[in-house]
This record gives C-alpha cells, sequence and structure tokens, in this order.
C-alpha cells in the first residue's frame, strides 16, 4: 500500500523522498512493456534495453502474465548466455556420471510410446538399442496403440526383453487410453524405484547414443533434447505460448533451432522426448499428471508442471536427434516409406539413397560410360530396388504386353511392355521429385549444355521381363531427351541373361548393378534394344525424361 500512495500521491514521495521511476532507469516491468523492451549484446555482457525511453533496467520483473519472457530472458541476463562463450549458466549445478562404473549409475524407467503410424519406426528402435546406458539399470514401460505396428513392436520388445531390468508391455489389445498410458509408467517408475523416467514418443529419434547420460548430467528436473523436423522450423519445444495455452514463437525461436545460439532454455512447452527427476514425482504438489481440461496428453502434462512452478528446459547443447514427420504417413501402403521423400527426406536419403550417390555427383567424378554418352551412376540402395520389386508386385496389376494400352492417350504403345505405371502406385509425384533433386544434377554434369527445371517424364514404370511372358525388346528410339534405366535385381542370379544394347555402337551393358541407374539419350543415336532374359525374372524401372 505504501508504493501504491507512493505513486498515485506526490504528497507521499515528499514525504520519504522518493522518486517514481517513469522512465524504468531501474526498474523494467515487463506486464504489459513487451512491446517495449529489447535484448542486445555488448561483448560478454547481455542486457535489457528498453526502447521506448532508452534506458536500460538492472531490475527485470515479471508476473503472472509475463512470466514466460521473463523466464526467456533469464536465459541471457545475468551473464547466463552471450555470444562470445555461449552458455555459461549451462554448468550450473552439473553432474558427472560414469558408463563404466554400472553399479553407481541411477536407475531409469524409459517409456516408450508408439500413439499413432509412425514412418522409419525401424529406425527408431534401431537407435533406442543404440543408446549407451546399461540395459540392466533400465526399466522399459512400451505402450503400442496402432495395429499396423504390433508386429514390429512385439519382435523388437521379444529381442531386447531379456536386456533390460523389467518391461512391462502395455498392448493395443489392452485398450488403455494414451493418458492414461502415460500416468501408469509414472507409476511403474515409482515400483521400480527408478531416480529418473526417461519418454521416449516414436518420432523422436535419438540419433546421439549419449543422449540419456547427457540429460542426467545437465541436471535439472525437467529437460528435454531438442529435436527437430530437418530442414524446417518444427520442433519439439515452443518458447512462448499465448493466453489461452497455444503456440507462440519467442524472439529466440528461430535462434535456437537453426543451433546459432547453443544452450539450456527454459521454456513452457515440451514433447517428444524428455527426462523428468524422481524427486518430482515424490511430492504431490510437483508430481505431473497426463489429464487436465480435455487437453491432449502433452500439452495437459506441461499446463500442470506450469501451474505448479516447476521449470522445463530444452537443451541445443549438443546434437540429439530429429523428428520423423507421420502426419501423411499412409499404413495402409506396403513399404509406405518409399513415399516419404518429401516428409521426411532426411530418413528416406538414409535408407534408400545410394552411399555413393553424393560421390558421383561430385564435379571431380567422373562417371562410368560402357558404351558412348551413355553414363552408370549409383542413386538408389539395394532396399529400394527391393521394397521397390514387392511394392509393384503387390500391386499387381501389370500391363499384357499388347500394343493395346488403355492407360495411354490414344490408347495405343508403339513399343510395348510388360509394365506398371508409377501413376497407378500414387507415386508419381515423388518419382518427379527423385528426377528433380537426384537425377537433374547428374544430367547437368554429363549432357552439359542441356538445363531443364524440373526435369518432365509423362512416362515413367517398372517393366518386367520373363521368358515365358516378355523376354526382350526390340530395337527402338525412346521418347524422351534422355532416358534412365534403374537396375532392380541381380543378373546371373535373380535372372539369366538381360541387358540392353545399342545398336549404333554394337555395344551392350549385360552386368547391370542394383540401385544403378544407365542413363543415356532417347532420340537419333541411340536405338537400343532389350535383350533376352533366358530365366528368372528381370525388373527394371524407365523412365522418358522431358519426351
Amino acid at each position: 500500500m505504501l508504493f501504491i500512495n507512493a505513486y498515485i500521491k506526490e504528497a507521499t514521495r515528499d514525504k520519504y523522498n522518493l522518486n517514481v521511476d517513469h522512465m524504468s532507469n531501474l526498474f523494467q516491468n515487463l506486464n504489459g512493456a513487451t512491446g517495449d523492451v529489447e535484448l542486445r549484446f555488448a561483448g560478454k555482457d547481455a542486457y535489457l534495453q528498453n526502447t521506448l525511453y532508452n534506458t536500460v533496467p538492472i531490475v527485470i520483473r515479471g508476473n503472472s502474465h509475463s512470466n514466460m519472457i521473463l523466464h526467456t530472458l533469464g536465459g541471457y541476463l545475468g551473464r547466463a548466455w552471450n555470444p562470445e562463450e555461449g552458455c555459461k549458466s549451462c554448468w550450473d549445478d552439473m553432474i558427472t556420471i560414469d558408463l563404466k562404473d554400472e553399479e553407481s549409475l541411477p536407475k531409469v524407467t524409459m517409456a516408450v510410446y508408439i500413439e499413432k503410424p509412425t514412418a522409419f519406426l525401424e529406425e527408431f528402435f534401431h537407435k533406442i538399442n543404440a543408446l549407451l546406458y546399461p540395459r540392466s539399470k533400465v526399466n522399459l514401460y512400451v505402450h503400442n496403440n496402432v495395429e499396423f505396428h504390433d508386429k514390429m513392436v512385439s519382435g523388437w520388445i521379444e529381442t531386447v526383453k531379456s536386456d533390460y531390468a523389467s518391461v512391462k508391455y502395455v498392448t493395443r489389445d489392452e485398450n488403455v487410453k494414451e493418458w492414461h498410458a502415460r500416468n501408469s509408467a509414472i507409476d511403474y517408475c515409482i515400483e521400480n524405484d527408478c531416480q529418473y523416467y526417461f519418454s521416449i514418443d516414436s518420432e523422436a529419434h535419438l540419433d546421439n547414443p549419449y543422449s540419456l547420460k547427457l540429460l542426467i548430467e545437465q541436471n535439472r528436473d525437467v529437460i528435454a533434447p531438442l529435436l527437430i523436423r530437418p530442414y524446417k522450423a518444427w520442433s519439439n519445444f515452443w518458447g512462448a505460448i499465448t493466453n489461452d495455452g497455444f503456440y507462440a514463437r519467442s524472439l529466440d525461436y528461430m535462434e535456437i533451432v537453426q543451433a546459432q545460439r547453443r544452450g539450456l532454455w527454459n521454456v513452457p512447452y515440451i514433447t517428444s522426448s524428455y527426462l523428468l527427476k524422481r524427486s518430482l514425482l515424490d511430492k504431490e504438489d510437483t508430481r505431473p499428471s497426463y489429464i487436465k481440461n480435455l487437453l491432449d496428453p502433452d500439452m495437459a502434462f506441461c499446463e500442470n508442471l506450469r501451474e505448479k512452478g516447476v521449470f522445463m528446459y530444452v537443451s541445443n547443447r549438443l546434437d540429439f536427434g530429429h523428428l520423423v514427420n507421420s502426419e501423411k504417413f499412409d499404413p495402409t501402403r506396403l513399404n509406405g516409406e518409399l513415399w516419404e521423400v518429401f516428409e521426411n527426406r532426411w530418413d528416406w536419403e538414409l535408407r534408400y539413397l545410394h552411399t555413393n550417390y553424393s560421390n558421383a555427383v561430385s564435379p571431380n567424378t567422373t562417371l562410368e560410360a560402357p558404351c558412348p554418352d551413355v553414363f552408370w551412376f549409383p542413386l538408389f540402395t539395394e532396399r529400394y530396388a527391393k521394397e521397390m520389386i514387392e511394392t509393384f508386385e503387390h500391386y499387381g496389376t501389370w500391363s499384357d504386353g499388347s500394343h493395346n494400352d488403355p492407360r495411354l492417350e490414344g490408347g495405343y504403345e508403339s513399343v510395348p511392355t510388360v509394365d506398371i505405371h508409377m501413376k497407378q502406385v500414387g507415386m508419381e509425384e515423388q518419382w518427379l521429385e527423385i528426377l528433380r533433386a537426384y537425377v537433374q544434377p547428374i544430367q547437368l554434369k554429363v549432357f552439359e549444355g542441356y538445363y531443364n527445371d524440373p526435369p518432365r517424364a509423362i512416362m515413367s514404370f517398372m517393366v518386367r521381363y520373363k521368358p515365358d511372358e516378355q523376354p526382350f525388346l526390340k530395337p527402338h528410339h525412346d521418347t524422351s531427351t534422355y532416358t534412365i534405366n534403374v537396375g532392380l535385381n541381380r543378373p546371373g542370379i535373380d535372372f539369366q541373361g538381360g541387358g540392353c544394347r545399342f545398336v549404333r555402337y554394337n555395344c551392350s551393358v549385360t552386368n547391370t548393378r542394383v540401385g544403378w541407374v544407365l542413363m543415356h539419350p532417347g532420340r537419333l543415336t541411340h536405338l537400343h534394344e532389350g535383350l533376352y532374359v533366358t530365366g528368372g525374372t528381370r525388373y527394371i524401372i524407365v523412365t522418358f525424361i522431358d519426351p
């Protein structure tokens, strides 16, 4: 009341010889003034500038309406972070654990959640297996709510269950809701006398095998590793929230997700993966819950912690991993990851792009040329080739190899093959992106002076050669500026005979390689034929580019 009287009554101020800090020379109240302040740096010092009065206040104050911005500023002010030295406060209260001293390591309950169909789940489990922390000190809790993933999840648990201190698997058949499963996992943690609770959703790929160790050593009550969707601004934290509890962008969000600023950041929302200390779970006034006000479990969890005054941190001191985007993943497709070149390019490339492709596209590499103006380069992994064959055979509607082809405008095919078009399996858009992203750079390298942006392809299809079906293809020119021909299986093993002969040069390529592309001009000079397949089945992908 004294301060109120001092502010509104000049006589009271005179009596106590008080001045009101109207221009924020000493004190900055953030409530209602966030648009008038800027975070700035001078050498090793961070400071807050009041841009309205051009002052530098010493004491910063927040309240229930401005605590979020106060927490953000706390990551910088008081010599917590600066551009020259980075995060100074990151080292406060840190501990060190020795992975070789297994007996002294804290017990962890690791809870794995598969709540929706998820792309690249196989790689997710590989990374869980690769975490460098003794499994004898880990109690594993798994909740799977996706029928499509039943077989993979059950198979993984069967493989690893004997390694962990204990395993609890909550199957889809038990019909346990997500929020209840998450609350149950915390109970499981307490029952097993854990010291930490480590939550991992199926979209969180922990590429850094030291992730768990590093989070424990940071020694915070709640901490998440920064995970982002590669090439995107989407991450597993919010730097700020709106008044109604939804996403808002903080002043430093982009700098954090782009790793321009590395450190430890106090944030209002985390998801996908995080570590909790046991001490939070033991107290009613700090133990989180995943059900509140009909919110989704993550929002309920974070709102619950915020209301209890528990700080949540996200760390990007090091690179921890990334997020998979499963919003468009279709589990009804066989080998659904084949379609993920747009949504999950990072993971798609790791699984399907040949390890030597980067060398092939390098300007310092000379590509193999088995025939004049015919170039050979690696593009796909053997897994890509195998899964493409499986996918097209699963679709199963092969053309009959006759000139009558209702799929084409006019209904006539001059050089028919037994084939399935990319469009038929719903992969045309993805294949055009592969042409743009991975074939075009090779084209620019070997066909100097020819530029197309992007490459156009009306005809892209998988061809099947069999002795009793269509064993060869007569000499012909392709309706293209250039053609690519991708080998999908092994000559001499999966099929006998076969290959491509270029008539003008009397040059044949018969020792085709799985996942390698044969690229050649389409018209005039490169009349070619498909050589006889005498046994087995030969598969290739053919694309006529820029007809």
